[in-house]
């Protein structure tokens, strides 16, 4: 489970726009069971961007939604992340288990948000 670890290009779709109807069509492909919560979501951030008059909540909506799309669109990639997820949850875990897989979660999660907000796409 080594934060190190490169993984291979390889995608089962493109990463799609970061917009809202590119997105939920994405992960209506990739993870069906995730369709209530991005609707939830999205729910959520229209009602804070209206209470506060800003687009803060929607942006933040689509750039939590694009990383999981970018995380889900590599099965190797969303694997990792479940099993450090896992590891981390698991309270007999070693401190050196424990640090590689947090080591891991961040890299997934940097990697993922490289290529939502910096536009390379592995």
């Amino acid at each position: 489970m080594s934060a190190q670890q490169e993984e291979p290009p390889v995608a089962v779709l493109p990463q799609p726009p970061m917009t809202r109807e590119a997105l939920r069509a994405a992960v209506r492909q990739l993870d069906l069971t995730k369709l209530p919560e991005f609707d939830r979501d999205l729910g959520q951030a229209f009602d804070q961007a209206v209470q506060l008059s800003s687009t803060t909540p929607m942006r933040l909506f689509l750039e939590k939604w694009a990383t999981l799309v970018a995380i889900l669109r590599h099965p190797d990639r969303a694997r990792r992340l479940l099993a450090a997820e896992k590891a981390l949850a698991d309270p007999s875990i070693s401190n050196d288990a424990f640090r590689a897989a947090r080591e891991t979660v961040a890299s997934v999660l940097a990697l993922a948000s490289r290529e939502v907000l910096g536009g390379s796409t592995p």
